[in-house]
């Protein structure tokens, strides 16, 4: 079963599933942020949820902020209150959140992702964070996220050349993250499976557990994103950076239309 975008559904388990994006509309911006903040004011009161899932379209996950955001008069800023918006609401919930991330998932609509406390991928679907490859440097605390979940040397090649990696290859490398990477038919039943074996664990313990494991992203991302808006605040005042952003910024996708590669 797939929820309509924005939408909070709750199953009979006390798993609630979040679908923050479509394959139409892959990007996140305001609305996706006012519907996280929703979804999570919900769930802080309503003790019968006991995980959140969150989903995407079936070819994309996220593809990150929108041409208009990285271009706009403010940039540094307007990504700093996005980006830094969509992890701190994940980290604030004292219930598991797992991403489903069958669908591609593209710089910032990756560490959307990883902010999860659990992620699981496709071994189909094309992973990265590509802040360098559109021409500015990398945000939303992935200096620090890539390394934790990809190793530093995986991290490190990703963020230094912006290119994107199959779920495959992420399986094959042996890094923290190898266990999530599943072939993309499975990946909808793994997430619920987990979701649901969460979901029966004791709500006291569970709460006290996350909030130990929050506490600690919580200052990891804080680090990260001071040292990141500082970057962005540099490299977005050079002319040349919108130009590259305009070059190299992917032409929309149209659902149904992409081909599917092995």
């Amino acid at each position: 079963m797939t929820s309509a975008l924005y939408g909070l559904e709750q199953t009979a388990d006390g798993v609630a599933t979040l679908r923050i994006t479509t394959d139409e509309t892959p990007h996140v911006g305001d609305a996706a942020l006012t519907a996280l903040a929703n979804a999570v004011d919900v769930i802080k009161r309503d003790p019968s949820i006991r995980v959140l899932v969150l989903e995407g379209g079936e070819q994309h996950f996220c593809s990150g902020a929108t041409r208009d955001t990285l271009l706009g008069a403010d940039a540094p800023h307007a990504i700093a209150r996005l980006m830094g918006g969509f992890p701190r609401l994940l980290l604030s919930l004292e219930i598991p959140t797992l991403a489903m991330m069958t669908g591609h998932a593209v710089g910032g609509g990756l560490m959307l992702g990883l902010w999860c406390d659990v992620a699981v991928l496709a071994k189909e679907s094309l992973y990265g964070a590509n802040f360098l490859a559109l021409g500015f440097t990398p945000g939303m605390g992935s200096t620090a996220l890539l390394e934790e979940v990809f190793g530093v040397p995986l991290a490190r090649d990703l963020l230094l050349t912006g290119r994107m990696i199959k779920g495959r290859e992420i399986r094959e490398a042996g890094v923290p993250l190898s266990h999530a990477v599943v072939p993309r038919r499975d990946v909808r039943d793994r997430t619920y499976a987990l979701a649901s074996e969460m979901a029966q664990a004791p709500q006291a313990a569970m709460g006290l557990l996350k909030g130990h494991i929050s506490k600690r992203r919580r200052a990891q991302l804080e680090r990260a994103i001071a040292d990141e808006l500082a970057m962005h605040t540099t490299v977005f005042g050079h002319p040349e950076t919108r130009t590259r952003i305009n070059e190299s910024y992917p032409a929309p996708v149209v659902a149904g239309q992409e081909k599917e590669t092995a």
